[in-house]
């Protein structure tokens, strides 16, 4: 079974960077390929993020990965934010947050 919180805390210090340069977000595609992993395994790193976000009250720094079509997180998303509009709004809230790009110490 793939470590998913070692792929998270690999993928951390990319997404954090995009935050606080407040760059549009990765497609599930690129971010996986500077990961070296297949697209489809983003879910399951992305919700270790997810519920750590949650967890500790941050803005959720998943949403800085998209699908290449809707320009939206997938399914497995947490919350309201897969429309448009409200997307928008938590990206405002990510990149308005000065994010460390050391990976957090994610628990299980």
């Amino acid at each position: 079974m793939a470590d998913q919180i070692a792929r998270a805390k690999k993928a951390w210090p990319y997404l954090a960077r995009k935050a606080n340069k407040g760059e549009k977000p990765y497609t599930y595609k690129e971010l996986c390929d500077n990961l070296g992993l297949h697209h489809r395994v983003a879910s399951y790193f992305l919700g270790v993020i997810q519920e750590y976000c949650r967890i500790n009250d941050l803005p959720p720094l998943q949403a800085l990965v998209v699908n290449k079509k809707t320009k939206l997180p997938g399914s497995g998303y947490y919350g309201s934010s897969r429309t448009s509009t409200a997307h928008q709004k938590a990206l405002e809230k990510v990149r308005g947050k000065k994010w460390n790009t050391k990976p957090p110490n994610f628990s299980t």
